[in-house]
């Protein structure tokens, strides 16, 4: 969602005014769900996808429309219909798009630049858009950003207000629309990729870093190895950091239940090392490469020392998917995979 962003913060910087086209609800089986975004701007430039095929047909024709009126309008895709089944797109559900005209201003631009300077801000934001309904036309009044206790907005807003605003927006994972004292309110919810710390710079270290970030992940890669863990192994926007040792290195991070950490060292001992920083952690994924019986031993040895069988019971290992994988590559395929499964069952 952040990349979106960032793209109609570009196109708006350019003069351009563009179609601001999310999902907004969706029941049952759909291409994508509420918070999936694309961006069409005047000149035909398309950003993203809301589902592809069909569904991404419509929202192109309705984001033309947009330039022609002005006027915002939400629009319902039912696919069980018919028609539906003409285009191959019998998914068995239905999604409700926004598609939102959004012209270049001062306003929109400092609101959607204000959103590219918070993205590495480690808090939830809100991105807010109240409209004005006449008849099927929304006409946006304001845009504003929220952040919890606090306003980042040229406009006052009650507290009451902010606060509706804020649980409404703290109970999703994308976007919606609501009505809040008679108003209507776009509510996006802004949150920073998911930190991925990976111990370890070798070969599969490198292919689950590339994967990762590709997928949303914020990679971190560790190691006390600077011929292993560089830019040139592991170019941005993967981040490096050169341990003087596996000792104490979690001590300068904040880990918490959206963090994700990934044991690929060189050696049994240093991922026995990791994986006993990791467990004193509230990581939310801890998982760590190996056989079942070089897991075995190193469980062994930190059931010995105080961990239980339900601290171990956090820890994917053999980590990733079952795949019956061999090369560097295919395993960062079944890790990636895993933490994708990972977040999305947090989500």
């Amino acid at each position: 969602m952040e990349d979106i962003f960032s793209a109609v913060a570009d196109i708006l910087k350019k003069g351009e005014d563009l179609a601001l086209i999310r999902i907004v609800s969706d029941k049952g089986s759909t291409p994508r769900s509420a918070g999936a975004m694309m961006v069409i701007s005047r000149s035909r430039q398309i950003i993203g996808t809301i589902g592809g095929g069909m569904v991404d047909a419509t929202a192109i024709k309705k984001g033309m429309e947009v330039f022609e009126n002005t006027c915002s309008a939400v629009s319902l895709i039912d696919m069980s219909a018919k028609e539906a089944a003409g285009a191959d797109m019998i998914c068995g559900g239905m999604l409700e798009f926004l598609c939102e005209y959004i012209p270049s201003n001062n306003h929109t631009i400092h609101v959607f630049d204000s959103i590219r300077a918070i993205q590495k801000e480690c808090r939830k934001h809100i991105l807010c858009t109240e409209f004005n309904k006449d008849g099927e036309c929304l006409k946006a009044l304001r845009r504003f950003l929220l952040k919890d206790g606090d306003t980042n907005q040229e406009f006052s807003i009650s507290p009451d207000l902010h606060s509706r605003l804020w649980d409404t927006g703290k109970a999703l994972a994308g976007s919606a629309l609501v009505v809040i004292n008679g108003r209507k309110y776009c509510i996006d919810v802004l949150e920073n990729n998911d930190s991925l710390f990976i111990f370890g710079a070798g070969h599969v270290a490198k292919e689950v870093a590339a994967l990762a970030i590709n997928v949303g992940f914020r990679a971190v890669v560790l190691d006390d190895r600077e011929e292993f863990a560089n830019e040139k192994r592991f170019p941005a926007p993967a981040e490096i950091i050169v341990l003087d040792s596996f000792n104490d290195c979690f001590e300068n991070f904040a880990i918490d239940e959206n963090s994700y950490v990934v044991i690929v060292t060189r050696g049994h001992m240093h991922d026995k090392n990791v994986l006993e920083q990791a467990l004193r952690t509230s990581a939310g994924y801890i998982g760590m490469i190996g056989s079942k019986k070089k897991r075995n031993a190193i469980y062994k040895t930190l059931l010995s020392r105080g961990f239980t069988d339900e601290d171990l019971k956090r820890v994917q290992s053999p980590i990733g998917l079952p795949i019956d994988t061999d090369t560097p590559e295919e395993i960062a395929v079944s890790i990636v995979g895993q933490l994708i499964h990972s977040r999305s069952k947090k989500k």
